[in-house]
């Protein structure tokens, strides 16, 4: 991708553009600084033909709050972060997955944007003027997207749809970030042929083996011995684990099978999320801070058994993810040395999607 003075002025207009609409003259300050700190790492990331909408200063969670900035361009979101050393990340506009506002403070607003690598950030409120994390929030909301994710080009050329540089139309592939953009090459009949043997080969092989455990049913079985029939009294166990194992670093747990488990967080930050139709309870974990319920918690804390050094039962009102909007939900606070914070969220307050979640805590150990 080519960089230069278009590059930079793209970067400079947005600035300009955010701070049209904010006078705190703390605004001002933070974004010279962040450009100054950042500017060079966000322009290298800006096609000649972007168009910059919102230039934004901000924090990253990776274990410790990371200073950064975002450069909202017509068709996604570039943020960089680190003073030591500067790291990058793109974030389509639209895309699966949302923006949620998951602590709201008078001074700032913590951001969970979901996408391929979700990340928690922090924005600064300014006195008297626009919201800027609220509009920033709601730029890369993708239901709030009316226009198409393209740049204005030449007839010529379009946008790479890996890196989002400039190509010429047609091209096989990106010369700026190597991926191939061609069409996937037509399987050849020869590798239709062998899969179709190899489909043979496996069917057989099931018939074969039904056959075989019937032919074993029809003999009848030999009567069994008083002796037999008193050590078959207790029941087997059954082979297979009702439970599934739960990981992260340095505590282990399980959860029942039931479950649907998928797993996202970057940094520090790790969430398993568990699914069985109604139910849903999120496992964030947090090595280096202590769990807790930040500004969503509501009424007194209860007891938890559960294996970890300190154990809390709290309730939590609007917590930011979808199936805890609007309504209360529980929020399990496990915190140890040994494993750091572990919050464990249920939608529900009482009954068995509450028990399902002490399950799960009272399993969690040091590994």
């Amino acid at each position: 991708m080519t960089t230069g003075q278009d590059q930079t002025q793209t970067l400079h207009e947005a600035a300009n553009r955010t701070r049209a609409g904010v006078v705190d003259p703390r605004f001002t300050h933070d974004v010279d600084e962040a450009i100054e700190y950042f500017g060079a790492d966000l322009a290298s990331h800006v096609g000649r033909y972007d168009t910059g909408e919102l230039f934004v200063p901000l924090e990253l969670w990776l274990g410790k709050w990371e200073p950064g900035a975002a450069l909202v361009l017509q068709d996604r979101a570039v943020l960089v972060w680190g003073r030591t050393q500067v790291q990058a990340q793109i974030i389509p506009r639209k895309r699966p997955g949302g923006v949620a506002e998951v602590d709201v403070q008078s001074d700032a607003i913590t951001l969970w944007i979901d996408c391929e690598q979700p990340r928690n950030v922090r924005v600064k409120r300014y006195e008297g003027t626009t919201d800027v994390p609220t509009t920033f929030a709601d730029m890369l909301r993708p239901d709030r997207r009316d226009r198409e994710p393209t740049a204005v080009l030449p007839d010529a050329m379009e946008q790479c749809p890996h890196c989002f540089g400039e190509i010429d139309k047609g091209a096989d592939i990106c010369p700026h970030c190597g991926r191939y953009l061609g069409e996937k090459p037509k399987r050849s009949k020869k590798f239709w042929i062998i899969l179709a043997l190899l489909l043979l080969l496996l069917l057989l092989l099931i018939v074969g083996a039904v056959l075989l455990l019937t032919g074993d049913e029809e003999k009848p079985a030999p009567k069994p011995t008083p002796t037999a029939v008193a050590s078959a009294e207790p029941s087997a166990e059954p082979t297979a684990d009702a439970f599934r194992r739960l990981t992260g670093p340095g505590w282990e747990g399980r959860a029942p099978r039931s479950f649907k488990v998928d797993r996202s967080g970057g940094g520090d930050l790790r969430i398993h999320v568990l699914t069985d139709g109604k139910t849903v309870i999120r496992i964030f974990h947090t090595p280096d801070e202590r769990a807790n319920p930040g500004t969503f918690e509501t009424g007194k804390r209860k007891p938890l058994e559960t294996q970890a050094e300190e154990s809390e039962l709290a309730t939590v009102k609007n917590f930011g993810v979808p199936e805890c909007a609007n309504r209360n939900c529980s929020d399990l606070l496990l915190n140890d040395p040994g494993w750091g914070g572990i919050a464990i969220t249920v939608n529900a307050t009482q009954g068995e999607r509450l028990d399902a979640a002490k399950e799960i805590a009272a399993s969690i150990k040091t590994r």
